[in-house]
């Protein structure tokens, strides 16, 4: 059975670009709407699955009446394997159609099992809490992400799993997302640095039901707006009063360049010139709407594989990723940098290249060094200075 409400404040290396595909919106028979306890006017939807194991290739009833089975099926395990292990942590648009057609569900609903097996990958050393998170783009793909703690370092230097979904998308070229699926309620950190993305308040966030009291067999979970769970929101108006400055996915190019004279492809060591190519990239796309201090890094493994990231800020300052974090992501994502005796797999790290601002408000240089110095001691960090090109310059 499925309730429903309606969303206050709106209405109803470097990846490969995902497949892109659009999933036909899943219809619902209207519900009577009756006064309720807080929780029941979101809408929830309440599993009945066999207890035998494996799953039917054919859907036994509408998509109203399914939801996330007690075991994820074969398809779900080898989804999700596939993505984590080839994809970089996404599930192209006509994989996800494929899995929910053969379900008989709309793409949204088959997010919490996404969430239970990419959960299974996450990094926390200090909290041994595995979260996980799998958010729906606009494109049909999905982005699954993890919480990854660095051993040694302070608890707010940990990369949150909504954060990595996020980079994940951001990776992949994805500009919008319609729906997020997690292990638990995101905490107050992550909808804050979710309520950086066009159209925010209406992005559907899908939780595990706290007054499920049912067996595995009968599974609840809530299907809130953004806005519920961040409501009287302080977000990028707040700061900007522009509403037509790109947001948090959307496309940016900050216009930078390397400081005349200074390091470039003119380097004598070919894959430092490449990594400050691809950091200087990043730079370029870098969301620093608030400091007017965009930075891009790029790490090399012990393999000369590059994984690079960018910063992202938010309105609320203390969520921002560093161009460091969101390239950690990359490394999980792309280079399989998952879980050992430490931690992580940081030692795998040989270099890091920082472009950022010379002179910016903000300077990421102290940060990334310290960090480095603590995960990833034998790691070289070469800092390069950029600049705002000149109008008309190349």
């Amino acid at each position: 059975r499925i309730r429903r409400c309606r969303a206050r404040g709106g209405s109803g290396g470097v990846p490969a670009k995902a497949a892109r595909g659009r999933p036909s919106p899943m219809s619902m028979a209207s519900v009577a709407r009756t006064p309720s306890p807080p929780f029941a006017r979101h809408r929830r939807w309440l599993s009945r699955v066999s207890t035998k194991s494996g799953c039917s290739s054919r859907p036994r009833a509408s998509a109203a009446d399914l939801a996330p089975p007690a075991d994820p099926c074969a398809f779900v395990l080898e989804a999700v394997a596939r993505a984590t292990a080839t994809d970089h942590f996404v599930i192209s648009a006509e994989r996800v159609l494929a899995l929910a057609a053969q379900r008989g569900l709309d793409p949204q609903n088959l997010l919490p099992e996404f969430v239970r097996e990419a959960q299974k990958l996450a990094i926390p050393p200090t909290s041994k809490f595995h979260v996980g998170a799998a958010a729906l783009g606009a494109s049909g793909a999905v982005y699954l992400g993890v919480n990854v703690e660095l051993p040694g370092l302070p608890l707010n230097a940990s990369i949150h799993a909504e954060q990595f979904a996020v980079v994940t998308a951001m990776r992949a070229g994805e500009r919008a997302l319609k729906a997020i699926a997690t292990t638990a309620a995101p905490c107050g950190h992550c909808r804050q640095f979710m309520n950086e993305l066009r159209g925010a308040a209406s992005m559907r966030v899908i939780i595990p039901d706290p007054g499920d009291t049912g067996t595995n067999a009968r599974k609840r979970h809530l299907v809130l707006p953004l806005c519920d769970l961040l409501p009287h929101s302080f977000g990028p108006l707040d700061l900007t009063h522009d509403e037509s400055l790109p947001l948090m996915l959307e496309e940016r190019h900050n216009g930078l360049r390397f400081v005349p004279g200074g390091f470039g492809a003119s380097s004598s060591d070919e894959l430092d010139a490449s990594a400050a190519e691809l950091a200087l990239t990043e730079a370029n796309a870098a969301y620093a709407p608030y400091s007017a201090s965009p930075a891009g890094l790029a790490l090399v493994d012990d393999k000369g594989l590059m994984h690079a990231g960018r910063s992202a800020e938010s309105a609320a300052y203390n969520p921002t990723m560093s161009p460091l974090h969101a390239a950690l992501v990359a490394a999980v994502g792309g280079a399989g940098m998952g879980p050992d005796v430490n931690g992580g797999e940081w030692g795998r790290i040989e270099s890091a290249t920082l472009v950022e601002i010379k002179g910016a408000p903000v300077q990421y240089a102290g940060t990334v060094a310290l960090i480095l110095k603590t995960i990833a001691p034998r790691a070289r960090l070469n800092v390069i200075a950029c600049e705002k090109a000149e109008p008309g310059a190349s």
